[in-house]
Protein backbone atom coordinates (compact mmCIF):
# COMPACT_ATOMS: atom_id res chain seq x y z
CA UNK A 1 0.00 0.00 0.00
CA UNK A 2 1.35 3.75 -0.55
CA UNK A 3 -0.86 7.24 0.26
CA UNK A 4 -3.85 7.15 0.65
CA UNK A 5 -5.57 3.48 2.52
CA UNK A 6 -7.30 2.92 -1.27
CA UNK A 7 -3.79 3.05 -3.15
CA UNK A 8 -2.03 0.03 -4.46
CA UNK A 9 1.72 -0.28 -5.72
CA UNK A 10 2.54 -3.45 -7.76
CA UNK A 11 5.61 -4.00 -9.65
CA UNK A 12 7.38 -7.12 -11.48
CA UNK A 13 10.11 -6.63 -8.78
CA UNK A 14 8.03 -8.06 -6.74
CA UNK A 15 8.20 -11.21 -8.99
CA UNK A 16 9.51 -14.56 -7.96
CA UNK A 17 10.37 -16.23 -11.91
CA UNK A 18 7.78 -15.17 -14.83
CA UNK A 19 7.52 -10.99 -14.47
CA UNK A 20 5.08 -11.34 -17.61
CA UNK A 21 2.87 -13.43 -15.59
CA UNK A 22 3.02 -11.57 -12.72
CA UNK A 23 2.36 -8.55 -13.96
CA UNK A 24 -0.60 -10.22 -16.03
CA UNK A 25 -2.89 -10.92 -13.49
CA UNK A 26 -2.41 -8.21 -11.56
CA UNK A 27 -3.12 -5.92 -14.47
CA UNK A 28 -6.19 -8.12 -14.30
CA UNK A 29 -6.88 -8.13 -10.76
CA UNK A 30 -6.83 -4.02 -10.89
CA UNK A 31 -7.74 -3.46 -14.46
CA UNK A 32 -8.55 -5.46 -17.23
CA UNK A 33 -7.83 -8.82 -18.62
CA UNK A 34 -4.87 -8.43 -21.36
CA UNK A 35 -2.36 -10.16 -22.72
CA UNK A 36 1.37 -8.48 -22.94
CA UNK A 37 4.42 -8.90 -24.31
CA UNK A 38 8.16 -7.93 -22.71
CA UNK A 39 11.92 -7.55 -24.31
CA UNK A 40 12.58 -11.32 -25.13
CA UNK A 41 16.24 -10.92 -23.31
CA UNK A 42 15.13 -8.83 -20.52
CA UNK A 43 11.91 -9.08 -19.86
CA UNK A 44 9.04 -7.12 -18.74
CA UNK A 45 10.20 -4.13 -15.79
CA UNK A 46 6.93 -2.58 -14.76
CA UNK A 47 5.52 -0.96 -11.92
CA UNK A 48 1.64 0.26 -11.32
CA UNK A 49 -0.17 2.63 -9.03
CA UNK A 50 -3.82 2.35 -9.11
CA UNK A 51 -6.06 4.86 -6.99
CA UNK A 52 -9.91 5.82 -6.29
CA UNK A 53 -10.95 9.12 -8.29
CA UNK A 54 -14.87 8.02 -7.01
CA UNK A 55 -16.15 8.27 -10.45
CA UNK A 56 -13.30 6.78 -11.97
CA UNK A 57 -9.61 4.63 -10.86
CA UNK A 58 -6.86 5.53 -12.10
CA UNK A 59 -3.77 3.04 -13.39
CA UNK A 60 -0.14 4.81 -13.66
CA UNK A 61 1.80 2.48 -15.65
CA UNK A 62 5.69 3.19 -15.57
CA UNK A 63 7.43 0.02 -18.11
CA UNK A 64 10.14 -0.52 -20.21
CA UNK A 65 9.53 -1.74 -24.17
CA UNK A 66 6.32 -3.94 -24.13
CA UNK A 67 3.19 -4.32 -26.17
CA UNK A 68 -0.43 -5.53 -24.46
CA UNK A 69 -3.50 -6.81 -26.32
CA UNK A 70 -6.84 -7.38 -25.27
CA UNK A 71 -8.80 -10.23 -27.76
CA UNK A 72 -12.02 -11.38 -28.56
CA UNK A 73 -11.50 -14.40 -26.15
CA UNK A 74 -10.50 -12.14 -22.99
CA UNK A 75 -13.33 -9.85 -23.63
CA UNK A 76 -16.08 -12.83 -23.68
CA UNK A 77 -14.45 -14.32 -20.07
CA UNK A 78 -14.14 -10.60 -18.54
CA UNK A 79 -17.56 -9.17 -17.49
CA UNK A 80 -15.58 -5.75 -17.28
CA UNK A 81 -16.96 -3.04 -19.80
CA UNK A 82 -15.58 0.48 -19.15
CA UNK A 83 -14.21 3.19 -21.06
CA UNK A 84 -10.27 3.42 -21.30
CA UNK A 85 -8.97 7.06 -21.19
CA UNK A 86 -5.24 7.17 -21.94
CA UNK A 87 -3.30 10.12 -20.75
CA UNK A 88 0.72 9.79 -22.44
CA UNK A 89 2.82 10.71 -19.95
CA UNK A 90 6.40 9.56 -21.62
CA UNK A 91 7.45 8.25 -24.28
CA UNK A 92 6.37 7.15 -27.48
CA UNK A 93 3.67 4.58 -28.67
CA UNK A 94 0.98 3.72 -30.67
CA UNK A 95 -2.84 2.34 -30.36
CA UNK A 96 -4.64 0.00 -32.60
CA UNK A 97 -8.23 -0.53 -32.89
CA UNK A 98 -9.98 -2.57 -35.48
CA UNK A 99 -8.69 -1.08 -38.51
CA UNK A 100 -7.30 2.17 -36.92
CA UNK A 101 -4.18 2.73 -35.44
CA UNK A 102 -2.75 6.33 -34.13
CA UNK A 103 0.26 6.96 -32.97
CA UNK A 104 0.88 9.30 -29.65
CA UNK A 105 3.54 11.00 -27.78
CA UNK A 106 3.36 12.62 -24.10
CA UNK A 107 0.34 14.85 -23.84
CA UNK A 108 -1.55 13.18 -25.76
CA UNK A 109 -4.69 11.17 -25.01
CA UNK A 110 -6.80 7.73 -26.46
CA UNK A 111 -10.13 6.82 -25.42
CA UNK A 112 -11.57 3.45 -26.51
CA UNK A 113 -14.44 1.33 -26.09
CA UNK A 114 -12.78 -2.30 -24.22
CA UNK A 115 -15.58 -4.23 -25.02
CA UNK A 116 -13.49 -4.35 -28.65
CA UNK A 117 -10.61 -6.07 -29.37
CA UNK A 118 -7.29 -3.30 -28.86
CA UNK A 119 -3.77 -3.08 -28.37
CA UNK A 120 -1.00 -1.17 -27.17
CA UNK A 121 2.77 -0.90 -28.66
CA UNK A 122 5.68 1.01 -26.85
CA UNK A 123 9.12 0.35 -28.40
CA UNK A 124 10.73 2.12 -25.45
CA UNK A 125 10.74 3.17 -21.97
CA UNK A 126 6.83 4.46 -21.02
CA UNK A 127 4.72 6.20 -18.41
CA UNK A 128 1.16 6.22 -19.01
CA UNK A 129 -2.24 6.50 -16.41
CA UNK A 130 -5.40 4.41 -17.91
CA UNK A 131 -8.29 6.15 -16.21
CA UNK A 132 -10.58 3.16 -15.61
CA UNK A 133 -13.66 4.74 -16.46
CA UNK A 134 -17.84 2.65 -15.58
CA UNK A 135 -19.69 2.92 -18.13
CA UNK A 136 -22.59 3.98 -16.28
CA UNK A 137 -20.70 6.90 -15.27
CA UNK A 138 -18.96 7.86 -18.52
CA UNK A 139 -22.92 7.48 -19.96
CA UNK A 140 -24.03 9.67 -17.62
CA UNK A 141 -20.96 12.36 -17.75
CA UNK A 142 -20.47 12.26 -21.69
CA UNK A 143 -23.74 10.44 -22.98
CA UNK A 144 -23.30 7.09 -24.39
CA UNK A 145 -20.35 5.95 -26.47
CA UNK A 146 -21.07 6.84 -29.89
CA UNK A 147 -17.82 5.92 -31.77
CA UNK A 148 -16.94 2.87 -33.91
CA UNK A 149 -13.21 3.29 -33.33
CA UNK A 150 -10.71 4.69 -31.12
CA UNK A 151 -10.36 8.31 -30.66
CA UNK A 152 -6.83 10.39 -30.13
CA UNK A 153 -7.00 13.84 -28.38
CA UNK A 154 -4.07 15.81 -30.22
CA UNK A 155 -2.33 17.82 -27.49
CA UNK A 156 -0.70 20.46 -30.34
CA UNK A 157 -4.26 20.62 -32.04
CA UNK A 158 -5.52 23.97 -31.59
CA UNK A 159 -8.96 24.23 -29.26
CA UNK A 160 -9.07 20.51 -28.94
CA UNK A 161 -5.01 20.08 -27.76
CA UNK A 162 -5.63 22.99 -25.36
CA UNK A 163 -8.62 20.56 -23.78
CA UNK A 164 -5.88 17.94 -23.69
CA UNK A 165 -3.39 19.31 -21.67
CA UNK A 166 -6.13 20.90 -19.44
CA UNK A 167 -7.14 17.69 -19.01
CA UNK A 168 -3.58 16.45 -18.11
CA UNK A 169 -3.32 19.49 -15.79
CA UNK A 170 -6.55 18.74 -13.84
CA UNK A 171 -5.35 15.31 -13.38
CA UNK A 172 -2.13 15.97 -11.86
CA UNK A 173 -2.83 19.08 -9.82
CA UNK A 174 -2.64 18.90 -6.00
CA UNK A 175 -4.62 21.75 -5.65
CA UNK A 176 -8.52 19.90 -5.32
CA UNK A 177 -9.34 16.57 -3.80
CA UNK A 178 -9.34 13.31 -6.56
CA UNK A 179 -13.06 13.77 -6.50
CA UNK A 180 -13.31 17.24 -7.82
CA UNK A 181 -10.32 16.27 -10.30
CA UNK A 182 -12.27 13.56 -11.18
CA UNK A 183 -15.35 16.28 -12.14
CA UNK A 184 -12.98 17.99 -14.02
CA UNK A 185 -11.36 15.69 -16.03
CA UNK A 186 -14.74 14.60 -17.48
CA UNK A 187 -15.97 17.53 -17.68
CA UNK A 188 -13.10 18.46 -19.80
CA UNK A 189 -13.14 15.37 -21.71
CA UNK A 190 -16.43 16.52 -22.54
CA UNK A 191 -15.87 19.56 -24.15
CA UNK A 192 -12.55 18.06 -26.21
CA UNK A 193 -15.27 15.46 -28.13
CA UNK A 194 -17.57 17.94 -28.49
CA UNK A 195 -15.18 20.55 -30.09
CA UNK A 196 -13.91 17.65 -32.19
CA UNK A 197 -16.92 16.48 -33.09
CA UNK A 198 -17.42 19.92 -34.47
CA UNK A 199 -21.10 20.10 -31.67
CA UNK A 200 -18.98 23.30 -30.23
CA UNK A 201 -17.92 26.28 -31.96
CA UNK A 202 -15.58 28.26 -29.38
CA UNK A 203 -11.87 29.78 -28.97
CA UNK A 204 -9.04 28.95 -26.82
CA UNK A 205 -9.70 32.30 -24.64
CA UNK A 206 -13.52 31.50 -24.31
CA UNK A 207 -12.39 27.90 -23.10
CA UNK A 208 -9.78 29.22 -20.75
CA UNK A 209 -12.09 31.87 -19.65
CA UNK A 210 -14.88 29.38 -18.75
CA UNK A 211 -12.50 27.14 -17.01
CA UNK A 212 -11.42 29.86 -14.77
CA UNK A 213 -14.95 30.25 -13.69
CA UNK A 214 -15.86 26.37 -13.21
CA UNK A 215 -12.09 26.68 -11.10
CA UNK A 216 -13.69 29.31 -9.18
CA UNK A 217 -17.28 27.59 -8.90
CA UNK A 218 -15.21 24.38 -7.27
CA UNK A 219 -13.55 25.76 -4.26
CA UNK A 220 -16.40 28.05 -3.06
CA UNK A 221 -19.40 25.25 -3.97
CA UNK A 222 -20.07 25.08 -0.61
CA UNK A 223 -20.93 28.71 -0.11
CA UNK A 224 -24.01 29.87 0.82
CA UNK A 225 -23.07 33.42 -0.87
CA UNK A 226 -22.08 32.23 -4.33
CA UNK A 227 -23.71 33.71 -7.13
CA UNK A 228 -23.30 34.73 -10.28
CA UNK A 229 -22.39 38.03 -9.21
CA UNK A 230 -19.67 37.03 -7.12
CA UNK A 231 -18.00 34.72 -10.02
CA UNK A 232 -17.75 37.24 -12.22
CA UNK A 233 -16.32 39.38 -9.72
CA UNK A 234 -13.42 36.47 -9.17
CA UNK A 235 -12.94 36.02 -12.91
CA UNK A 236 -12.87 39.54 -14.06
CA UNK A 237 -16.17 38.93 -16.40
CA UNK A 238 -19.67 40.83 -16.47
CA UNK A 239 -22.43 38.28 -15.54
CA UNK A 240 -23.10 38.53 -19.19
CA UNK A 241 -20.25 37.73 -20.73
CA UNK A 242 -20.36 34.73 -18.28
CA UNK A 243 -23.53 33.84 -18.93
CA UNK A 244 -22.94 33.58 -22.36
CA UNK A 245 -19.57 31.23 -21.68
CA UNK A 246 -22.24 28.69 -20.26
CA UNK A 247 -24.67 28.92 -22.65
CA UNK A 248 -21.90 27.70 -24.63
CA UNK A 249 -21.54 24.88 -22.68
CA UNK A 250 -24.98 24.29 -22.84
CA UNK A 251 -25.88 24.88 -19.28
CA UNK A 252 -26.57 28.27 -16.52
CA UNK A 253 -24.77 29.38 -13.96
CA UNK A 254 -27.11 28.28 -11.16
CA UNK A 255 -27.87 24.95 -13.17
CA UNK A 256 -23.97 24.36 -13.00
CA UNK A 257 -24.05 24.94 -8.87
CA UNK A 258 -26.90 22.78 -8.69
CA UNK A 259 -25.80 19.61 -10.46
CA UNK A 260 -22.32 19.93 -9.30
CA UNK A 261 -23.92 20.37 -5.54
CA UNK A 262 -25.92 16.87 -6.43
CA UNK A 263 -23.05 15.20 -7.57
CA UNK A 264 -20.85 16.22 -4.33
CA UNK A 265 -24.10 14.66 -2.06
CA UNK A 266 -24.01 11.60 -4.22
CA UNK A 267 -19.58 11.16 -2.83
CA UNK A 268 -20.48 11.79 0.29
CA UNK A 269 -23.72 9.47 0.41
CA UNK A 270 -21.57 6.58 -1.15
CA UNK A 271 -18.79 7.78 1.58
CA UNK A 272 -18.37 5.10 4.73
CA UNK A 273 -16.82 7.68 6.65
CA UNK A 274 -19.93 9.83 6.63
CA UNK A 275 -22.47 7.79 6.73
CA UNK A 276 -23.28 9.25 10.86
CA UNK A 277 -24.36 12.12 8.98
CA UNK A 278 -28.11 12.06 8.07
CA UNK A 279 -29.11 12.45 4.73
CA UNK A 280 -30.76 16.21 5.55
CA UNK A 281 -27.33 16.85 6.85
CA UNK A 282 -25.39 16.14 3.91
CA UNK A 283 -28.24 18.22 1.69
CA UNK A 284 -27.75 20.92 4.21
CA UNK A 285 -23.66 20.73 3.88
CA UNK A 286 -23.64 21.27 -0.07
CA UNK A 287 -26.80 24.03 0.34
CA UNK A 288 -29.98 22.66 -0.38
CA UNK A 289 -32.22 23.72 2.11
CA UNK A 290 -35.42 21.89 1.62
CA UNK A 291 -34.80 17.84 2.04
CA UNK A 292 -38.02 17.28 0.13
CA UNK A 293 -37.03 19.56 -3.09
CA UNK A 294 -33.14 18.28 -2.62
CA UNK A 295 -34.46 14.17 -2.89
CA UNK A 296 -36.53 14.88 -6.09
CA UNK A 297 -33.46 16.69 -7.31
CA UNK A 298 -31.67 13.68 -6.97
CA UNK A 299 -33.40 11.23 -8.30
CA UNK A 300 -34.64 13.07 -11.28
CA UNK A 301 -30.51 13.43 -11.71
CA UNK A 302 -29.18 9.58 -10.88
CA UNK A 303 -32.35 7.86 -10.47
CA UNK A 304 -32.44 6.68 -7.08
CA UNK A 305 -33.29 8.26 -4.21
CA UNK A 306 -30.72 9.23 -1.80
CA UNK A 307 -31.68 6.94 0.52
CA UNK A 308 -30.95 3.94 -1.84
CA UNK A 309 -27.85 5.89 -2.89
CA UNK A 310 -26.25 4.63 0.78
CA UNK A 311 -28.20 1.38 0.87
CA UNK A 312 -26.74 0.29 -2.01
CA UNK A 313 -23.46 1.45 -1.29
CA UNK A 314 -23.25 -0.73 2.18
Amino acid sequence: MSGLSSDIRISTHHADDNTTEFWLRTVGQLLINVECGGHRETGLNATLLHKDFHLFRAASIVASEHSVTRTAGAIRTDGRDPVFVCLMKRGKGFTYQGIDCVHHVPGDIVLYDTTHPYGHGFPGDMEMCVLDIPRSVFEQELGPWQYKKLIKIDHSDGIVGWCAQAIHRAFDSEEFSREQRATQVLELLSTALRVQDDKLATTRSSLASLWRAKNYIQQHLADDEISCESISRAVGLSTRQLSRLFELDGTSVNRYIWTLRLERSRIDLKNHALRHLAISEVAFRWGFNHVAHFSRSYRNRFGETPSMTRKISV
